[in-house]
């Protein structure tokens, strides 16, 4: 309520400091690291803005026409404890890639999954993860790279590809396989190591209008719920894996996994007792993902992968020395009523990306555990 009565005050004084403090950033070049962390900023709602709404999440240089940065900044608007004067803290995060509202669909599959795509065609294994508020924009994007990666996937091959997938969704500490009614499946593990639902259905496919039509098919049955936050929250994780072999060459695959909407517990504090049990699950899985993806960065030998059956899954992501590129996709809300989400969130990504959030360690600069490089302005009483 704060925020929305000094409205305001609190948008001018972004306004100010875009003018005057603000640097522009461009895009990192693409490395050969195992992993990638880019962010999305989702557009304005109409609806936010008639709440009186205001927004607080600036990339840098995307404003004047541009659509990819580096970086991201929040500006946390907050009153005193005198409840008189007024704080502006503007955080500042660095990632692989930042797109800005104005970034179409087209380029942010160009920038991400076009790439893993690519590599699931020479026969290795890519994975791309959606993560994200509820209410963010994460299952949007997603939705548009499941449509651009089949595409591009069947012009990239030769008409004897053989192309097959599957699909399931992770809910709790249970798997369902979405193209076979939601039956129950078990995860199993390979004598490589590598961890697969079994039983489970796996239809080859001829054309790209097949393979869609089973995608949207299993989002159709893919687990629901209002919430604080959205009216058709994403209750569990979606994983659809698709394979690729061409003639006599090794099997390629590309996994995309939307992942539940991650919740703040004053979202779910309305929520009765097994809704709320829920939330903790996805908050913990999301919790058990995070640190898996920080040991990949930090290159270690025993990854966490037995804390959540989603990281179990994606196990083969996580071990050292398979050559298993693995992207992540954080979305963010501009809105100022997201400000505490989008910031969990970018903090999160930042520990994905291999930024320590440990002040001890200064090969990554400072923690991003509490918010990233911070800048914070006083404003004089109201």
């Amino acid at each position: 309520p704060a925020r929305r009565e000094h409205k305001d005050r609190f948008v001018a004084g972004i306004q100010d400091y875009k003018r005057h403090r603000l640097q522009c950033t461009a895009p990192r070049p693409a490395g050969d690291g195992a992993i990638r962390v880019c962010v999305r900023k989702r557009p304005m709602f109409d609806r936010e803005r008639q709440s009186s709404e205001f927004e607080v999440v600036t990339v840098p240089g995307t404003e004047a026409g541009g659509a990819l940065a580096s970086s991201v900044l929040i500006h946390d608007a907050r009153m005193h404890a005198d409840m008189k004067r007024m704080i502006l803290r503007h955080h500042t995060f660095n990632f692989d890639c930042v797109f800005g509202e104005k970034a179409d669909n087209d380029l942010v599959y160009q920038n991400t999954c076009r790439d893993l795509v690519g590599l699931a065609v020479a026969g290795k294994a890519a994975t791309m993860m959606m993560y994200g508020q509820t209410g963010s924009g994460k299952t949007f994007t997603m939705s548009a790279m499941y449509d651009r990666a089949v595409h591009e996937l069947f012009d990239m091959v030769p008409p004897d590809a053989v192309i097959s997938c599957f699909f399931v969704e992770l809910a709790g500490t249970k798997c369902f396989d979405m193209l076979n009614a939601g039956g129950g499946v078990d995860l199993r593990q390979s004598p490589s190591g590598e961890v697969m639902p079994f039983p489970v259905c796996e239809p080859e496919v001829q054309n790209p209008a097949g393979l869609i039509g089973l995608i949207r098919h299993a989002l159709s049955l893919r687990a629901t719920q209002p919430t604080g936050v959205h009216d058709q929250s994403s209750r569990s994780h979606a994983v659809c894996r698709i394979f690729v072999t061409i003639g006599n060459g090794p099997e390629g695959s590309l996994t995309l996994v939307d992942l539940a909407g991650s919740e703040q517990r004053i979202d779910s504090a309305q929520h009765n007792a097994a809704r709320r049990k829920e939330s903790a699950q996805i908050n913990a899985s999301l919790m058990a993902l995070k640190n898996c993806i920080r040991a990949k960065a930090k290159n270690a030998a025993n990854p966490p992968t037995r804390q959540a059956i989603l990281t179990q899954f994606l196990r083969s992501c996580f071990i050292r020395g398979n050559a298993h590129q693995t992207l992540l996709v954080a979305t963010v809300s501009p809105s100022s009523k997201d400000t505490e989400h989008s910031l969990n969130t970018l903090r999160h990504a930042c520990i994905m990306d291999g930024q320590s959030d440990n002040a001890g360690e200064v090969e990554f600069g400072p923690s991003h555990v509490d918010g990233g490089v911070v800048e914070e302005v006083e404003f004089g009483p109201s």
